[in-house]
Protein backbone atom coordinates (compact mmCIF):
# COMPACT_ATOMS: atom_id res chain seq x y z
CA UNK A 1 0.00 0.00 0.00
CA UNK A 2 1.37 3.73 -1.02
CA UNK A 3 1.00 6.68 1.74
CA UNK A 4 1.51 9.90 0.97
CA UNK A 5 3.42 12.03 3.33
CA UNK A 6 3.37 15.87 3.30
CA UNK A 7 6.87 18.31 3.57
CA UNK A 8 6.22 21.35 4.91
CA UNK A 9 2.27 21.80 4.18
CA UNK A 10 2.92 20.44 0.59
CA UNK A 11 1.78 17.56 -0.59
CA UNK A 12 4.41 15.25 -1.91
CA UNK A 13 3.36 16.86 -5.83
CA UNK A 14 3.49 20.24 -4.81
CA UNK A 15 7.11 19.71 -3.25
CA UNK A 16 8.55 18.43 -6.60
CA UNK A 17 11.11 20.93 -8.74
CA UNK A 18 9.61 22.02 -11.66
CA UNK A 19 11.04 21.33 -15.40
CA UNK A 20 10.88 24.58 -16.88
CA UNK A 21 11.99 24.97 -20.92
CA UNK A 22 13.06 28.65 -21.09
CA UNK A 23 12.58 30.11 -24.58
CA UNK A 24 12.40 33.59 -26.23
CA UNK A 25 9.48 35.16 -28.09
CA UNK A 26 10.50 38.60 -29.98
CA UNK A 27 12.96 38.72 -27.15
CA UNK A 28 10.32 38.22 -24.19
CA UNK A 29 11.63 35.56 -21.90
CA UNK A 30 9.22 32.63 -21.05
CA UNK A 31 9.05 29.76 -19.39
CA UNK A 32 6.99 26.68 -20.05
CA UNK A 33 6.71 22.68 -18.48
CA UNK A 34 8.72 20.56 -19.97
CA UNK A 35 6.10 18.11 -20.15
CA UNK A 36 3.69 20.54 -22.20
CA UNK A 37 6.90 20.37 -24.88
CA UNK A 38 7.21 17.85 -27.34
CA UNK A 39 10.50 19.09 -28.95
CA UNK A 40 11.75 22.13 -30.67
CA UNK A 41 12.60 22.34 -35.09
CA UNK A 42 13.12 24.68 -37.38
CA UNK A 43 10.27 26.84 -38.38
CA UNK A 44 8.55 26.21 -41.61
CA UNK A 45 6.41 28.88 -42.89
CA UNK A 46 3.00 29.01 -41.93
CA UNK A 47 -0.33 29.49 -44.14
CA UNK A 48 -2.81 31.74 -43.20
CA UNK A 49 -6.42 29.98 -42.92
CA UNK A 50 -9.75 31.58 -40.98
CA UNK A 51 -10.25 30.59 -37.73
CA UNK A 52 -12.40 31.63 -35.30
CA UNK A 53 -9.88 30.92 -32.57
CA UNK A 54 -8.17 33.88 -30.82
CA UNK A 55 -4.73 33.49 -32.09
CA UNK A 56 -4.92 31.19 -33.86
CA UNK A 57 -4.93 31.79 -37.72
CA UNK A 58 -2.25 29.96 -39.64
CA UNK A 59 -1.47 25.95 -39.95
CA UNK A 60 2.46 25.07 -40.45
CA UNK A 61 3.63 21.31 -41.77
CA UNK A 62 5.57 19.43 -39.35
CA UNK A 63 6.82 16.78 -40.97
CA UNK A 64 3.09 14.65 -42.52
CA UNK A 65 0.93 16.42 -39.65
CA UNK A 66 -0.40 19.93 -40.17
CA UNK A 67 -0.54 21.87 -36.74
CA UNK A 68 -2.42 24.85 -36.21
CA UNK A 69 -0.28 27.76 -35.01
CA UNK A 70 -0.82 29.65 -32.15
CA UNK A 71 0.31 33.52 -32.29
CA UNK A 72 2.04 33.96 -29.07
CA UNK A 73 4.45 36.96 -30.43
CA UNK A 74 0.62 38.41 -31.13
CA UNK A 75 -0.52 38.02 -27.88
CA UNK A 76 2.62 39.16 -26.25
CA UNK A 77 2.49 42.47 -28.98
CA UNK A 78 6.04 41.55 -29.92
CA UNK A 79 7.79 40.23 -33.57
CA UNK A 80 9.66 37.53 -34.15
CA UNK A 81 12.55 38.61 -36.63
CA UNK A 82 11.89 36.35 -40.04
CA UNK A 83 15.28 34.80 -40.37
CA UNK A 84 16.04 31.83 -38.36
CA UNK A 85 13.13 30.88 -36.28
CA UNK A 86 12.38 27.63 -34.66
CA UNK A 87 9.45 25.74 -33.46
CA UNK A 88 8.16 24.77 -30.41
CA UNK A 89 5.67 21.68 -30.34
CA UNK A 90 3.22 22.42 -27.50
CA UNK A 91 1.48 19.33 -26.32
CA UNK A 92 -2.47 19.68 -25.29
CA UNK A 93 -5.17 17.87 -24.30
CA UNK A 94 -6.94 18.47 -28.08
CA UNK A 95 -3.62 17.86 -29.96
CA UNK A 96 -0.28 19.33 -30.72
CA UNK A 97 0.07 23.25 -31.71
CA UNK A 98 2.97 24.93 -32.97
CA UNK A 99 4.47 28.05 -31.10
CA UNK A 100 6.97 30.00 -33.26
CA UNK A 101 9.95 31.06 -30.98
CA UNK A 102 13.32 33.18 -31.59
CA UNK A 103 16.04 30.98 -32.90
CA UNK A 104 17.75 31.05 -29.77
CA UNK A 105 18.18 26.91 -29.07
CA UNK A 106 15.54 26.20 -25.43
CA UNK A 107 17.07 25.27 -22.68
CA UNK A 108 16.19 23.16 -19.56
CA UNK A 109 15.76 24.43 -15.96
CA UNK A 110 14.64 23.09 -12.49
CA UNK A 111 12.99 25.36 -10.47
CA UNK A 112 11.90 24.34 -7.09
CA UNK A 113 8.15 24.65 -6.35
CA UNK A 114 8.42 26.71 -3.29
CA UNK A 115 10.11 29.75 -6.04
CA UNK A 116 7.30 29.73 -8.07
CA UNK A 117 5.47 32.90 -7.47
CA UNK A 118 1.50 33.55 -8.71
CA UNK A 119 0.65 35.11 -11.78
CA UNK A 120 0.15 38.13 -12.54
CA UNK A 121 -3.87 39.37 -12.57
CA UNK A 122 -5.25 38.61 -16.23
CA UNK A 123 -2.01 37.23 -18.08
CA UNK A 124 -3.77 34.75 -20.16
CA UNK A 125 -2.08 31.39 -19.92
CA UNK A 126 0.23 32.31 -17.65
CA UNK A 127 0.34 29.98 -14.44
CA UNK A 128 3.21 31.47 -12.25
CA UNK A 129 6.44 33.29 -12.23
CA UNK A 130 9.87 32.53 -10.80
CA UNK A 131 13.54 33.22 -10.93
CA UNK A 132 15.49 31.68 -13.41
CA UNK A 133 19.10 33.34 -13.40
CA UNK A 134 18.16 36.77 -12.90
CA UNK A 135 15.32 36.77 -14.56
CA UNK A 136 11.89 36.87 -13.22
CA UNK A 137 10.06 34.67 -16.06
CA UNK A 138 6.32 34.46 -16.85
CA UNK A 139 5.63 30.17 -16.75
CA UNK A 140 2.86 29.75 -19.49
CA UNK A 141 0.41 26.71 -19.72
CA UNK A 142 -0.50 25.34 -23.30
CA UNK A 143 -3.37 24.09 -21.55
CA UNK A 144 -4.82 27.45 -20.75
CA UNK A 145 -3.30 29.41 -23.52
CA UNK A 146 -5.89 31.60 -25.37
CA UNK A 147 -8.43 30.88 -22.51
CA UNK A 148 -8.86 34.32 -23.40
CA UNK A 149 -8.23 36.90 -25.91
CA UNK A 150 -6.56 40.10 -23.76
CA UNK A 151 -3.39 40.76 -25.11
CA UNK A 152 -0.54 41.44 -21.91
CA UNK A 153 2.66 42.23 -21.48
CA UNK A 154 4.23 39.91 -19.34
Amino acid sequence: MLRTTKHHGQTPEAARPWSLVLCSVGGKRIAVRAGEVGGVSPWTEAMPVPSLTPYVNAVVRQGDEILPVFDLARLLMVQIPKTERLCLRAKRQDGPMAVCIDADVPTLHQVEAREIQPPPPGASGVIGRCAIGEEDVPIYSWATLGATATPHVA
